[in-house]
C-alpha cells in the first residue's frame, strides 16, 4: 500500500481512554484528520490475554487501514506492550506506540526513581522496567499494576470520595516510597492526573504522557514525510464497538464537547 500525507491518523484503544492521546494530537496537528475506535465490546484490554489483545489490534488496525488510516497509534499501553511486534510485522504503514515515547522523555530527564501504575498486562509483561534498563541500567523502576482505575474512570466517577479512595489505596503501597517520576502507563489516568496529584508529594514528577507522546508521534510523522500541509476537509472520525450513553457522555470529557461517538461492531453479532 501506498502511504501519502493526505490519509487521516488512526488511533484506537480498548475503550475511550485513548482519547486523552487523541486529544493531544489534534492539539498539536490541527491540519491532521482522526480516526478513532474504541474497542468498548472488549474492554478493559488489562485483564485480557496477550494472544486476545493481539488479535483485537490487528483486527482494529485493518479496519483503520480500510476507512485509509495513513499511520496506526496503538493509543492504549496494554496493546502496546503485548502487540506491538504483531502490528509492525503485519501492517505495511508506520506504526507508533505510547511506550517508547515516554522511556525516551525519562531518558532525557535521566530518571532515577521510577513508578508506573498501568493495567496488569502492562505491568505483568515486564515492558517498563525492560525498556527503561535499556537505557537507564542504574535506575530504579517500581510497577504497580492498578487495575481499579479504568473502571473508575469509565463510570465517569472522576473526582469524589471513591476516586480519591482508590487514588490513596494505591499511594499508600510501599512501592510508592522514594519514587520521583510517576508514570501513568494507562491512557485512561490522565483524566483523574488532578486527583492523583493532589495527593502526591511536591517532589513527586508526574508526567504529561499525552503531550509527550503527542509530541514524539509528530515528530516520526514529520520525518517520515506523513503531515499534512493544509488543513484535512473532513472532520475526526470517533467509532467504538459497542455503544452506550455512558461511553458517549465520557468521550466528551476525554475529548470535548465537539465529539460524536458512533457504532462500528467490526466483530460481528
Amino acid at each position: 500500500m501506498k502511504t501519502t500525507s493526505d490519509g487521516p491518523i488512526g488511533l484506537f484503544d480498548s475503550g475511550v481512554g485513548g482519547l486523552t492521546v487523541a486529544r493531544a494530537l489534534a492539539r498539536k496537528l490541527p491540519h491532521e484528520r482522526l480516526l478513532y475506535f474504541g474497542d468498548t465490546a472488549h474492554l478493559p484490554y488489562g485483564e485480557k490475554s496477550p494472544e486476545a489483545i493481539r488479535s483485537y489490534a490487528l483486527g482494529i488496525s485493518r479496519h483503520l487501514i480500510e476507512q485509509g488510516a495513513k499511520a496506526i497509534v496503538v493509543a492504549c499501553n496494554s496493546a502496546s506492550a503485548v502487540a506491538l511486534d504483531v502490528l509492525q510485522a503485519e501492517l505495511d504503514i508506520p506504526v507508533y506506540n505510547v511506550i517508547d515515547p515516554v522511556v525516551a522523555h525519562l531518558h532525557r530527564q535521566n530518571a532515577k526513581h521510577i513508578g508506573i501504575w498501568g493495567t496488569r498486562a502492562t505491568v505483568s509483561s515486564g515492558i517498563y522496567p525492560r525498556k527503561l534498563a535499556e537505557v537507564l541500567p542504574t535506575s530504579e523502576v517500581h510497577t504497580m499494576a492498578t487495575p481499579l482505575l479504568v473502571p473508575v474512570i469509565e463510570e465517569n466517577l472522576l473526582r469524589g470520595e471513591v476516586t480519591d479512595a482508590v487514588v490513596s489505596l494505591y499511594l499508600r503501597d510501599p512501592r510508592m516510597q522514594g519514587v520521583a517520576h510517576l508514570v501513568l502507563a494507562c491512557t485512561h489516568y490522565p483524566l483523574i492526573a488532578t486527583q492523583i496529584a493532589k495527593q502526591l508529594e511536591s517532589k513527586v514528577n508526574l508526567l504529561r504522557v499525552p503531550t509527550i507522546v503527542a509530541n514524539a508521534i509528530a515528530r516520526e510523522l514529520g520525518d517520515a514525510g506523513l503531515l499534512r500541509q493544509t488543513p484535512h476537509p473532513e472532520p475526526h472520525h470517533f467509532a467504538v464497538s459497542d455503544y452506550t450513553d455512558s461511553f458517549a457522555k465520557v468521550s466528551r470529557i476525554f475529548f470535548g464537547k465537539g465529539i460524536h461517538l458512533i457504532e462500528e461492531n467490526i466483530w460481528g453479532a
